[in-house]
């Protein structure tokens, strides 16, 4: 159960609140009592701001002061402000969670509905008077009296809390269920007996004796409440901590006549507050320490020891995707159950173990060499490869692709232990898998992967700073048709830092690794779809990325955004990548199916240099088939991709797709192509890229020629 399932089964209002007031969660039972939403609670409205005017005053006045000095504040007695309702009464009890391991301190607050127990303790005050007023009235009242008792004695029955009356002397006189039941006595065994006698409270810091809260309200005739966290000591010798108060009984007259002692059982507020600052840490799934905290003690062990003696230990299972996929989310939680285990009986008690999210763990080697470490890095992975997991009685190979990185040196920032340590486990997933790759800055795959993540920043930026660039390359009919409006497709290109175009084969490979081709395909949209209505008289063709293809909301995007220019989708070609729709088979039949509905057109690009299935052609029903260039650049001197082209070229127009011929790069070629019937053709012989801007001028230039 996680920490929002438990405060949502507690009979009371849970706050957690950071030290400016607001209000970082709370429970369902806080939210409707304060007639509002938790939605519009977390993370909107402080304290105060749910509070009556007045209550607002005593919260600035006493209980936020009260809090900072001492760390906690019992029974505080606020109204909660009710929109279109009357105010309700509560009692706070707040106790702030130290700050650990850098950790901001919040406080926990358990919010007690105090309507039922002010409306008890003035029937019980008003009970008191009556009866004693009628203990002196003419025997004829009694059944009158008897009645006032009864009322008296289902009050006391129906509190939660412990209520305890003592007469003028101090002895218990009373006592309901609920203090009998936390006391642990029968109504019986308490009455007549010394309050401090049956009642025995310790002072919850260093459990010592304090003295009697009966004693001093009768001697000082005024309500006693110690800011001082009290505990009552039980006949087992077990303690409970509590909250309690003590308010003076009056007669008529005015005469002290007694004392109510009301006592809260607070081990459940206790309980909810442990767990929570364990949830604040930990992993609900795994019980390991969460990214969060794994960071927080990185950055203490790269402060206080040598980094030399500290290894990071980056863990990453291989294809846990697959597990997800074909077996669903509940086996894929499982999984990372049974690994968290097995990580577990493989670490010393001096490292530290963390699941970082998603199927990636993080362990912290304390004080070893490199050779130690890597030592112990791949007994973690062998660990793995040797289990075998089982699901719905069948088995299922696991494996998993290790990164090993030294702490940085001292002045350096912590987090890049984290950064060289994911670098290293991407080299080692390139490599093949299932092994240990140390972060060595001269080691290629390193290089290769490092220089990855520096593209990461370097799109971003540029993404923010609108640098990238859309070209055009004309894909022009192999038989000449003066009706057809140009068409083309649009290329990407990024202007660098020093105002250089950068070619995509540089920044593509870390935007698909780093899952930003869903924002390179966003900008390509809009860009294009732009241009397009600033040039009618064009047709354009557009990739789409495996990442977007399988994105949903890109799907919706693409279609908002042809509805909101007014660009005639005729005049739209989607190229997916053979690899790409195959591997999103679903996502791309919904894909093309919808936009197909709209009126634009899909081609499949690189065909023939990945699985080559024919079969897939009558699931996806492209209109265009674009045959990979590595089959066409050659065309003229290999018959045996001559033979390929054509085997293509026939088995499209079986399905009515026209061809695509890429790379098509000199007249000898074209020739071929002519022949085999190839009905487009692009290529650096057909048309270079050129800026669409560029391409769009000239356009006009040779219509009004």
């Amino acid at each position: 159960m996680n920490q929002d399932e438990l405060h949502e089964h507690v009979p009371c209002g849970h706050l957690l609140v950071r030290h400016d007031g607001l209000i970082l969660r709370a429970n369902r039972l806080f939210s409707n009592w304060c007639g509002r939403s938790v939605g519009d609670i977390e993370g909107t409205l402080r304290l105060r701001e749910v509070l009556t005017a007045a209550s607002r005053i005593y919260h600035d006045t006493s209980y936020v002061p009260l809090l900072a000095l001492q760390g906690f504040a019992h029974e505080i007695s606020l109204d909660l402000a009710v929109p279109e309702a009357p105010p309700l009464p509560v009692l706070l009890n707040a106790q702030v969670q130290p700050a650990q391991d850098g950790m901001e301190p919040v406080t926990s607050i358990t919010v007690f509905n105090a309507s039922a127990t002010r409306r008890h303790e003035r029937a019980l005050l008003t009970a008191r008077r009556e009866a004693e007023a009628f203990s002196d009235e003419l025997a004829d009242r009694n059944a009158e009296l008897q009645a006032q008792q009864e009322r008296l004695r289902i009050t006391l029955d129906a509190m939660a809390d412990a209520m305890v009356s003592v007469d003028a002397s101090g002895h218990i006189d009373l006592l309901n269920p609920a203090a009998a039941a936390l006391l642990g006595l029968d109504v019986a065994q308490a009455v007549g007996r010394p309050f401090a006698e049956v009642v025995k409270l310790l002072w919850a810091d260093d459990r010592q004796p304090c003295p009697c809260p009966v004693a001093m309200c009768l001697a000082q005739q005024a309500p006693q409440q110690e800011p001082r966290k009290r505990m009552l000591r039980m006949d087992d010798g077990s303690f409970c901590p509590i909250s309690d108060s003590v308010t003076p009984i009056r007669n008529a007259q005015g005469k002290c006549t007694g004392a109510v002692w009301v006592g809260r059982d607070l081990r459940e507020q206790q309980r909810l507050a442990e767990r929570a600052a364990y949830a604040l840490k930990h992993d609900m799934l795994t019980g390991l320490v969460n990214r969060q905290e794994f960071e927080q003690a990185l950055a203490r062990r790269a402060a206080a020891a040598q980094p030399s003696g500290q290894m990071l230990c980056y863990i990453d299972l291989d294809q846990f995707k697959v597990i997800n996929d074909t077996l669903g989310h509940a086996a894929g939680d499982v999984l990372l159950r049974e690994i968290a285990q097995l990580l577990r009986g493989g670490v010393r008690r001096d490292d530290l173990l963390a699941r970082l999210g998603g199927d990636e763990f993080g362990v912290l080697f304390g004080d070893c060499t490199v050779d130690e470490a890597l030592r112990r890095a791949q007994a973690l992975r062998q660990r793995i490869e040797s289990h075998c997991f089982h699901w719905e009685d069948s088995p299922h190979a696991v494996s998993a692709s290790v990164g090993l990185a030294q702490l940085p040196d001292p002045g350096e920032q912590p987090y890049l232990a984290l950064i060289h340590a994911d670098i290293a486990c991407h080299a080692a997933k390139e490599a093949g898998r299932n092994r240990v790759q140390f972060f060595a800055p001269a080691d290629t795959l390193v290089q290769a992967r490092r220089g990855e993540m520096h593209w990461v920043s370097k799109l971003q930026r540029a993404l923010a700073q609108d640098r990238f660039e859309l070209f055009f390359q004309p894909i022009i009919g192999t038989t000449a048709d003066p009706v057809s409006l140009p068409y083309g497709e649009i290329l990407l290109r990024l202007r660098g830092d020093d105002g250089q175009l950068v070619s995509p084969a540089l920044f593509i490979p870390a935007a698909e690794r780093y899952q930003l081709m869903g924002a390179l395909d966003r900008l390509v949209l809009r860009k294009t779809i732009a241009w397009m209505q600033r040039t009618p008289l064009v047709r354009c063709a557009i990739n789409v990325s495996g990442q977007s293809l399988g994105d949903g909301a890109f799907l919706d995007d693409v279609v908002a955004e042809i509805q909101r220019s007014g660009v005639d989708p005729r005049r739209l070609c989607f190229e997916l990548t053979e690899t790409a729709a195959v591997g999103n088979l679903e996502a791309a039949q919904a894909f093309i199916s919808r936009l197909r509905s709209l009126g634009a057109r899909f081609a499949l690009d690189d065909f023939g240099a990945g699985l080559s299935s024919f079969s897939y052609l009558r699931t996806l029903q492209a209109d265009l088939l674009k045959i990979d260039g590595s089959f066409v650049r050659n065309l003229d001197q290999d018959a045996q991709h001559r033979a390929i082209v054509e085997s293509i070229h026939r088995v499209a127009s079986a399905f009515d797709m026209r061809t695509v011929a890429e790379w098509v790069e000199n007249e000898a070629v074209l020739d071929e192509l002519r022949a085999i019937g190839i009905d487009y053709a692009q290529g650096w012989h057909t048309g270079r890229p050129v800026a669409a801007e560029i391409w769009s001028a000239s356009q006009r230039v040779s219509v009004s020629a």
